[in-house]
This record gives C-alpha cells, sequence and structure tokens, in this order.
C-alpha cells in the first residue's frame, strides 16, 4: 500500500494514529489543505469552510497536511476542529518534509506538500481534492465532489491571469509545452486518486524540479504539475477558483472558492474587498491561540492598499502610452520602449471586459458548451 504510518513528530506528539485510508468505512474522497506554522490559522479555516459546506458530514474525509509545525501548533489545530465538531486529520510527516528540496527561497516547504500526496494517500480513496490554505469554500461543495474528469486523472481551473496579460506564452516555453497549450491554477485540484497513482504523475511533477529548477521559479509546484500533467486534466468551472484578480477586479460572478492569491484577507496590505473576508477569519480564530493572526489595518494601511492597487492597475497603461507618444519620458527614466517577454510582463488586465470575457468562455469550455479552448486567449479580441 502507499499509505505509510503516520510518523511522530520529534518532540514526541503523535500526529494521528492509523495509516491514511485504513478507517474502517474506507471514504471514497479525501479533501486535503497543506500548510506550515504560518498559514496554519488560515489552514484550520480553510477546512472549516470546506466541513460547512459539505452536503454531509460524512461524504468526504478531512485532512490538513503539515510540515515545520510543532507538537504546539498540532494540538492548537486539533481544538480548533473539536470545538467546531469539524471531523479533521491532522497529518505530520516528517519524512515528507525532509524530502523535499526547495527551489528558491519565496516558496516554503509546505508549497511542495501536495507533490507528495501519492506517499500520504493509498488507493482506496476514488477521488482526492486539494484546496489551497489561503482559499475559502462559499458554496455547496456537492458538485465539486462530483465533478465530471472526462477520463483525466486531474481536474482544476485555468490560472487565465496567464491568458489576459500574455505571460503564458513565456510559460509555455518554459515548461516546454505546446504553443496553445492551457495552463492550471495548483491551488483548487480534483484527483482522480487511483488513476493519479497510475499515471505517475505527482512522481513525474517531483523529478521535473529536480531536472529543471530554474524553470519553476515564479511558482514551483503549480508549474511542475503542468508540466507532469500537460494534455492530461480537464477545466474546471473558474468559479470553483476564483483568485484575486477576479475579485479585486470586481468581477460580476459570485465565487464558489474564494482565492487570495496575493494580499491575504489577514493582512494589514488588503483591500477593503477583503473587509467581509477578514472579518470572518477574526471571528473565526477570536477563541484561539491564534486570535491576533488578523493584523489591525490603520487608515494609513488602507491608503497604501488602495494606492498599491492603483499602481498595479495603471502603471502599465502609463507605460504604454508614454512608449506611443512621449518615448523620451521613458528613456529618462531608464524604462524600456518595449517589453521582453522572456520576464514576466505586468500582471494586470487591460481591461475588466477581458477579465469577464475570459472567465465567462471558461464556464461554457467546463460545461462543454463550446469546443475546448485552443489556444484559451483566442476569446480575447485581441491577445496580448
Amino acid at each position: 500500500m502507499l499509505a505509510l504510518p503516520i510518523k511522530e513528530a520529534s518532540d514526541g506528539h503523535k500526529a494521528g494514529g492509523q495509516e491514511v485510508g485504513k478507517s474502517l468505512n474506507r471514504p471514497k474522497i479525501a479533501i486535503t489543505t497543506a500548510t506550515d506554522r504560518g498559514y496554519l490559522p488560515a489552514a484550520c479555516c480553510q477546512l472549516l469552510s470546506t466541513a460547512r459546506h459539505l452536503p454531509a458530514p460524512d461524504a468526504a474525509e478531512l485532512f490538513l497536511v503539515c510540515c515545520d509545525v510543532s507538537a504546539a501548533d498540532i494540538a492548537e489545530a486539533e481544538r480548533f476542529f473539536a470545538r467546531r465538531d469539524v471531523s479533521a486529520r491532522v497529518l505530520a510527516r516528517e519524512d515528507v518534509a525532509d524530502a523535499i528540496r526547495p527551489v528558491n527561497r519565496r516558496w516554503p516547504r509546505a508549497a511542495y506538500l501536495r507533490l507528495y500526496f501519492d506517499t500520504l494517500f493509498d488507493r482506496s480513496y476514488d477521488r482526492l481534492i486539494y484546496f489551497d490554505a489561503d482559499t475559502r469554500v462559499c458554496a455547496p461543495l456537492a458538485p465539486l465532489l462530483e465533478a465530471p474528469l472526462y477520463g483525466a486523472p486531474v481536474g482544476a481551473v485555468h490560472d487565465f491571469i496567464y491568458y489576459v496579460t500574455g505571460n503564458i506564452r513565456r510559460r509555455r516555453r518554459d515548461l516546454f509545452l505546446a504553443p496553445d497549450a492551457p495552463y492550471l491554477q495548483s491551488g483548487v485540484m480534483v484527483f482522480d486518486w487511483p488513476q493519479t497513482l497510475d499515471s505517475g504523475g505527482l512522481a513525474a511533477a517531483r523529478a521535473f524540479l529536480e531536472r529543471h529548477p530554474d524553470r519553476c521559479q515564479e511558482a514551483p509546484d503549480q508549474d511542475a504539475l503542468n508540466a507532469a500533467f500537460a494534455g492530461r486534466w480537464t477545466p474546471l468551472d473558474p468559479r470553483w477558483n476564483l483568485h484575486e484578480l477576479y475579485l479585486m477586479f470586481g468581477g460580476a460572478l459570485t465565487p464558489y472558492i474564494q482565492h487570495y492569491t496575493s494580499t491575504k484577507p489577514w493582512s494589514r496590505r488588503r483591500p477593503a474587498a477583503w473587509r467581509e473576508a477578514a472579518a470572518w477569519y477574526r471571528r473565526e480564530l477570536a477563541d484561539t491561540a491564534w486570535s491576533d493572526f488578523i493584523e489591525p489595518q490603520s487608515p494609513l494601511d488602507a491608503a497604501r492598499a488602495r494606492l498599491f492597487f492603483l499602481n498595479f492597475r495603471y502603471a502599465p497603461r502609463l507605460h504604454d502610452l508614454a512608449a506611443k507618444h512621449t518615448p523620451f519620458v521613458l528613456d529618462w527614466m531608464g524604462l524600456p520602449r518595449t517589453r521582453d517577454e522572456n520576464v514576466a510582463l505586468p500582471w494586470a488586465p487591460r481591461s475588466r471586459k477581458d477579465v469577464e470575457d475570459m472567465t465567462h468562455a471558461l464556464i461554457e469550455e467546463a460545461a462543454r458548451t463550446r469546443p475546448p479552448l485552443t489556444p484559451p486567449e483566442a476569446v480575447l479580441a485581441s491577445p496580448p
């Protein structure tokens, strides 16, 4: 069996008792998130939001996979779940953590944990669903639990920020993808688990990271998963992973899962759009050792957050206007007149319309009311 006994933490606290997937009920679905100590409060809240949106308490077995946490951290997480009547198991495997070799300092070991799920979960599960710790479930999960994968081992949402900004061309080159290949967002993933194990996809992702660390600097685990599962994943409705780009631009769709990919609701840099989310996290963590996890935000902090967004939104436009009409200004500032696609292009989309057009096209593709988008950016009137 692929599942191994859960190892005791170094200070003697046991993170679980029996092999994962070996309970008497042999649950069909596992739902998991992954974290280290830094995101532990958010990860616990993530599983709380998951539990509250399951069609039934026993519809799935919940797991919190950890590394770089202490026995006290694990105990606090277990108290969090117990007080809220959430049945979730905490897994802290030292051998898995020790096997991780980060490719840069930006991403901690916890970011790679999902690439090792094949060493944690056996084939008694029909489906394994993964959520990033900085996601929050906001809608009933029954449709996601049953989402058709059409024979693919993996279902995921397109990371469409790459399409609406033109950065997809660079990712395709770096990861040896086809010129029209889609690119998945790894924050929400649905695995046909036996097929994933049989395909060796996660081992292939780890091997890609080991062979090409220089090509996976931007989002290492996500890049590796795209390389390993190229041509073998099916698109899900983007509302199952509406990340910050869409939410910050005031998109019209109601997200099923919110994904705070950059600025977090618990950060003092949070935008005004995260006010309700910050209040939710604060309320759920009020009776825990993490009650101060939500940083206080002063009026100056709020103003800086607003200025950050305005710069993100409009600086690329101002650059393009200057390049067209007053290029000498860019020369004087030491800025290039044209953009080099070998480095990241501006991440801000050109317009809200591009964002909405892309999102609605991806919904139709997931519903199979339109053919697969090849390439996905072709739906835009004039791709970046």
